[in-house]
C-alpha cells in the first residue's frame, strides 16, 4: 500500500506544478548571475581605479624623492651656463643626490621611441610594442618619464651615461605641467597666499616649491579623467637664490 501511495504522488505532478517550478528555477538562475555579472563589473571598476591611482602613486615617490633631495652647486668658475634648476611649463630638469652619486634629472611627459625597452610597472614596452614607437603620436596618452645623466655627462653636453625610465603611464596627452615658487620670508606670517607660482625658473637657486599637475587618461570619459596636483618643497636653505 505504501507503495502505490509512492508512485501516485510522483505520478500526480501536472504540467502546471512543472511550470511553476521551471520559472521558480529560472528566476533563481537569473538572479544568481546578476549578482556574479554585477560583481564581475565592480571588480573591474575596481581593478581600473586601482591601476589609476598606482600610477599616481609611482609618479607621486618619483618627483618627491628626487626633488627633496636636489642640490645646489657652484659651477660659475668652470660653467658659467650650468643651471642648478631648469624649470619649463612642460618639463624640469635638476641635480640631486642618488645612491650612486649625484645625477642630473630631467622630468617630461612624451612617448618612447626607437629600439627602447623598458619595465612599466608589470609591464614592458619594446621596440614591437606600439606604445614604443612614433606611430603613437595619435594616442590620447603620454608616459612621464625621468631621464637620468651623470654630472660629467651633463656638463659636457654627452649622452654615454644617460638613460631614460617610464615612472608612469596612461597621462592625458600634454596634461602634465608645472609650475614654480621662490622662497618668502614672509611666508610664515602670509601662509600659501603669498606663494607667487611662475610658468618658469631661471633663477640662479632652487624654487621653494614645485608644483606638478597631470591628467589620467580614462577611455571611458576621455574628456575628464583623473586630476592629481602635486607641491613639492625642497629644502627652504636651498632655495635662496642671487639676484
Amino acid at each position: 500500500m505504501k507503495i502505490k501511495v509512492v508512485v501516485k504522488l510522483i505520478n500526480g505532478f501536472t504540467l502546471v506544478e512543472l511550470l511553476l517550478g521551471l520559472a521558480i528555477s529560472t528566476i533563481i538562475g537569473l538572479s544568481v548571475y546578476n549578482m556574479f555579472w554585477q560583481a564581475m563589473k565592480l571588480d573591474d571598476k575596481m581593478r581600473h581605479v586601482h591601476e589609476s591611482y598606482t600610477e599616481v602613486l609611482m609618479a607621486d615617490y618619483a618627483l618627491s624623492h628626487d626633488l627633496e633631495n636636489a642640490i645646489k652647486l657652484d659651477f660659475s668658475g668652470s660653467y658659467p651656463d650650468a643651471k642648478n634648476f631648469d624649470g619649463q611649463k612642460t618639463e624640469f630638469s635638476f641635480l640631486t643626490k642618488t645612491p650612486k652619486g649625484i645625477k642630473h634629472v630631467r622630468y617630461y611627459s612624451g612617448l618612447l621611441n626607437g629600439a627602447v625597452a623598458k619595465s612599466m610597472i608589470g609591464r614592458v614596452v619594446n621596440e614591437s610594442s606600439n606604445l614604443a614607437s612614433s606611430a603613437t603620436g595619435a594616442l590620447p596618452i603620454e608616459f612621464l618619464l625621468r631621464q637620468e645623466s651623470s654630472l660629467a655627462d651633463w656638463l659636457n653636453e654627452t649622452t654615454s651615461n644617460t638613460s631614460t625610465q617610464i615612472i608612469a603611464a596612461g597621462f592625458k596627452k600634454e596634461s602634465f605641467n608645472c609650475q614654480y615658487a621662490s622662497f618668502s620670508k614672509d611666508l610664515h606670517a602670509v601662509g600659501s597666499k603669498g606663494i607667487d607660482y611662475t610658468d618658469t625658473w631661471d633663477k640662479n637657486g632652487l624654487p621653494l616649491v614645485v608644483s606638478c599637475n597631470f591628467v589620467l587618461y580614462d577611455p571611458k570619459k576621455p574628456e575628464e579623467g583623473l586630476a592629481f596636483k602635486r607641491d613639492i618643497f625642497l629644502s627652504p636653505v636651498l632655495s635662496y637664490h642671487d639676484e
